[in-house]
């Protein structure tokens, strides 16, 4: 082969090499695009958030609630459930003064509520610590659950009152008496934010659970409240309820007790988110 030819053969060589090498790095550069960089949707695989589910903290385990309406009262209504959520909760708070360990929802549901008397202004207090560790079951009775209507339309204000019989419970291994009353005489006030409700039943909440698993206020906000109502014929309602369950309005407070039982609470809570 002449010189002539050689230098051509090496030059078409060269160039052959120098193609194959050019279109090896843009397939690497293509390759290694994001999706963003080459135009394409891809569909990363992920794990939906778990949501958290409510526990009662552990001073309050072992502390249960039974709960019965009088005649023509609805336990199971909104407004029902929504006082049952309450007063549970407000016992997490009387034990630890801190509204963040109750029922999801309750905390913002109570930011703004009044309490009629100095020792119902436990929503703005600081918490306990420790917290007092409640134990046994305490009985609950709504006597009542009305609406108000206001002096302008669209306003309305509902009013519950509720007995509740704490006379089977103790904290801190004693019976939580100070020659007083063992029933308190809840009055509620409550008003709905929440749009008006639709014509779907209002779900049943009842269960296994000893609280809800998720936030159960929906709307409500709670205005006022009170553990001893200024209502004298409910207030009365509620110690003769007492007395007549324990043939006495007093006792005194003591460690020398039989230790209260922990009961089944009824109606309870279902499994699974609220709403």
């Amino acid at each position: 082969m002449s010189d002539k030819l050689l230098i051509n053969a090496r030059r078409q060589n060269s160039y052959r090499a120098t193609v194959l090498a050019l279109t090896f790095i843009l397939g690497l550069g293509i390759a290694g695009c994001s999706p963003s960089e080459s135009g394409e949707t891809l569909t990363a695989a992920t794990t939906p958030a778990t949501p958290s589910v409510y526990t009662l903290p552990s001073y309050m385990t072992d502390y249960r609630n039974q709960w019965i309406a009088d005649p023509g009262t609805d336990l199971f209504s909104e407004e029902g459930t929504v006082v049952r959520a309450f007063v549970e909760s407000d016992n997490i708070v009387n034990s630890s003064g801190d509204t963040a360990q109750a029922y999801p929802g309750f905390a913002r549901a109570t930011e703004d509520t009044r309490g009629t008397v100095s020792s119902d202004r436990r929503y703005v207090s600081a918490p306990d610590v420790p917290p007092r560790t409640y134990r046994g079951t305490s009985f609950n009775r709504i006597l009542s659950i009305q609406t108000i209507t206001a002096g302008y339309p669209g306003d309305s204000t509902v009013v519950a009152y509720v007995c509740a019989d704490a006379y089977d419970t103790d904290f801190d291994g004693r019976q939580p008496d100070w020659f007083r009353p063992m029933s308190a005489s809840y009055e509620i006030r409550m008003h709905n934010t929440a749009p008006t409700p639709t014509d779907a039943a209002y779900p049943r909440f009842e269960g296994p659970r000893d609280a809800p698993a998720s936030d159960i206020f929906g709307g409500w906000v709670f205005d006022q409240f009170t553990s001893s109502t200024s209502n004298r014929e409910h207030k009365d309602e509620c110690y003769d309820w007492f007395e007549s369950r324990h043939d006495q309005r007093y006792s005194r407070l003591s460690t020398d007790f039989t230790p209260p039982l922990v009961l089944p609470n009824y109606p309870g809570w279902p499994e699974g988110a609220a709403r």
